[in-house]
């Protein structure tokens, strides 16, 4: 919502906006219609328009109009008279605000020190004799160029703080790319982990038919040189010759018989 200070200046400037079409332009006083619409003061609309046979000119859009069509509009004088009065009454607040209550005087002097508009005698008083005073136009202009400064060291933060946040966005980037190549790497890991586990079981497993199979060459090097009877008659040479060459074949009762032989 706007202030009301702000609402009350357009409503002002809106009412003596429309003076000029509620006055005499010719003598700015109290205006009288005529028929081609425009309003003129009595006096100045039979002085400066008359012509003969009763009829005389506008003074603005030279139309011919009888005399006798003057029209006297006391809504319209009363309008005049009211807007005047509020004129003048705000050209009276203008200078009250401009005037020192105290010492009725007119305001001249800027106290730095207490912040406070001063007069001649203001100035000259204890209270204020040892302060920081200026005239308002300078006090003014120092205030202008405080204001400048400041501005311009806004105008400096808001470029670092496009900068840092510039650097936050390729911060938060730069994240999101390392934290994809992590998971990444750490599925490469996983499925490496995984692989050498598998193998590390499958060795696992095959290590038994390994012992077994050792085993069976160490007893079959030892009865090779036997005579053939002899050997056929000793084991089932056949059978753990088929056995062993199908290592999944093997059980733990033919590896104790190879053991035991």
């Amino acid at each position: 919502m706007l202030p009301y200070s702000i609402i009350s200046l357009f409503f002002f400037s809106l009412f003596f906006s429309s003076l000029s079409e509620v006055i005499c332009p010719i003598c700015l006083q109290k205006p009288v219609t005529i028929d081609c619409g425009h309003n003129f003061c009595l006096k100045c609309i039979t002085q400066s328009g008359e012509t003969s046979c009763g009829f005389f000119k506008c003074p603005l859009c030279k139309t011919s109009l009888r005399k006798n069509t003057i029209r006297l509009k006391w809504l319209l004088a009363n309008l005049v008279e009211k807007i005047q009065a509020l004129q003048a009454s705000e050209v009276q607040s203008k200078r009250k605000e401009s005037t020192c209550p105290k010492h009725q005087e007119m305001f001249y002097y800027f106290c730095k020190d207490d912040g406070k508009f001063l007069c001649f005698v203001c100035r000259e008083s204890k209270d204020h004799k040892s302060h920081n005073v200026s005239l308002i136009e300078e006090a003014a202009q120092n205030y202008q160029g405080q204001i400048q400064v400041l501005q311009q060291k806004e105008e400096t933060v808001q470029v670092k703080a496009q900068g840092v946040h510039s650097v936050r966005d390729q911060v938060e980037h730069e994240k999101q790319r390392i934290l994809t190549e992590f998971e990444r790497l750490h599925q490469v890991l996983e499925e490496e982990k995984n692989s050498l586990l598998s193998r590390i079981y499958w060795l696992a497993s095959t290590e038994p038919q390994s012992n077994y199979l050792k085993k069976l060459i160490d007893s079959l090097k030892t009865k090779q040189n036997m005579p053939p009877r002899q050997l056929l008659e000793v084991s089932p040479l056949g059978a753990e010759l088929q056995r062993g060459s199908n290592p999944s074949l093997v059980s733990g009762q033919s590896m104790d018989h190879w053991q035991n032989t």
